[in-house]
């Protein structure tokens, strides 16, 4: 069975049912949208039901065809159409169990959506080097996952937070149109080009060596399993361990501690490729280098996430409540690693401190 197909028959049952029992409009209003609809002729005809609930008109099949026609015209009002979807409808029809499968299907929808959001926000801030983009549309999709999280329960009679989506937000949150738009922007740029991610990668793991006062700062939000070549992805992780330990870090020491490591492991770049590194590095500003290799990860990140919550949500056996938390977690980590695209720390502060302390010392003496 094609899923479009289900889902077809899953919204027309529940319009159905609701004909014949609008009472049930009561409760499945609180937690149903139109806009959960894949059909636009079936949101129409809910939105068309949502209007008589309202207004307290009474809800009858012939009274609610009239009311379509009057709101889309006859031709999109399609009158065959409602008459097959009466003859659909199961006879004692479950309305509150077929709105559940229809929300499960939106909101399932809408999640995916949020993965077009990222990727061209990901794809903005890695051009233009600052994370502004990533961060807002970050706060975006947090809110929206909160609302369908929310809806979820609501709809299964669970208990849920209350969701408050700032004003700011607001607007934005139930715009089609801005998924349409990010769609439209990736669409207009070139993909990913993977050796321009490791050469950058490579320029910044060579001025770590030639700099490594930095690598603390870098590690942060660039852990070594981010590096995606397994021999350079060797070298940034002994860098990390030698600076982390408090060791001494040039080229010699990572040169000889990652063969010791890479004994049992993938092997390493070459010793001219690595010196090459070490050499451009010392004419390489870290934090320039830092920006470009952040800004890969984060269209990396993004990517990624959007393809896991694509695929989660064409799976049935996945929850909904399992891809928010996916939703939130691939936010939290585009967070962290937009703190490389922020302005450089300066790692020469703490040592200044700790000179003004001895020099205060030596005066009170």
């Amino acid at each position: 069975m094609r899923r479009d197909d289900v889902v077809q028959l899953a919204e027309q049952a529940t319009l159905g049912a609701l004909l014949l029992e609008p009472a049930r409009l009561g409760e499945v209003q609180k937690w149903l949208r139109a806009g959960d609809f894949a059909d636009l002729w079936h949101a129409q005809l809910f939105t068309t039901l949502l209007e008589h609930h309202a207004a307290h008109d009474p809800i009858a099949p012939q009274t609610v065809a009239r009311a379509l026609v009057d709101r889309v015209g006859s031709r999109q009002a399609n009158m065959p159409r409602f008459a097959d979807l009466l003859h659909v409808t199961p006879p004692h029809p479950d309305a509150i169990g077929y709105a559940r499968l229809v929300l499960d299907s939106g909101l399932r929808h809408e999640i995916a959506g949020q993965g077009v959001l990222l990727r061209a926000a990901a794809l903005q801030s890695a051009l233009d080097g600052v994370p502004q983009p990533i961060l807002s549309t970050c706060n975006l999709v947090d809110a929206g996952l909160d609302v369908a999280a929310a809806r979820w329960a609501a709809g299964h009679g669970l208990p849920h937070d209350t969701v408050v989506v700032p004003l700011a937000l607001r607007p934005a949150l139930r715009n089609t149109e801005a998924r349409m738009g990010a769609d439209k922007y990736l669409t207009a740029h070139p993909a990913r080009d993977l050796l321009t991610e490791r050469r950058h990668t490579v320029e910044l793991i060579g001025a770590l060596i030639a700099s490594p006062d930095h690598v603390a700062v870098v590690a942060t939000w660039l852990t070594p399993a981010r590096i995606h070549d397994p021999a350079w992805r060797a070298i940034y992780a002994t860098l990390v361990e030698l600076a982390d330990l408090g060791q001494h870090v040039d080229l010699v020491t990572v040169a000889w501690e990652a063969r010791k490591h890479a004994q049992h492991g993938p092997a390493l770049p070459g010793l001219n490729e690595l010196r090459a590194a070490v050499d451009d590095g010392w004419h390489t500003q870290v934090h320039s280098a830092a920006r470009s290799v952040a800004g890969d990860q984060i269209r990396h990140l993004a990517d990624t996430g959007a393809d896991q919550l694509l695929a989660g949500a064409a799976n049935p056996g996945v929850l909904v409540t399992d891809l928010v938390d996916t939703g939130h977690l691939i936010a939290d980590a585009l967070r962290r690693t937009a703190t490389g695209l922020s302005r450089p720390v300066d790692t020469a502060a703490p040592q200044r401190q700790l000179t003004a302390v001895h020099t205060h010392q030596q005066v009170a003496r």
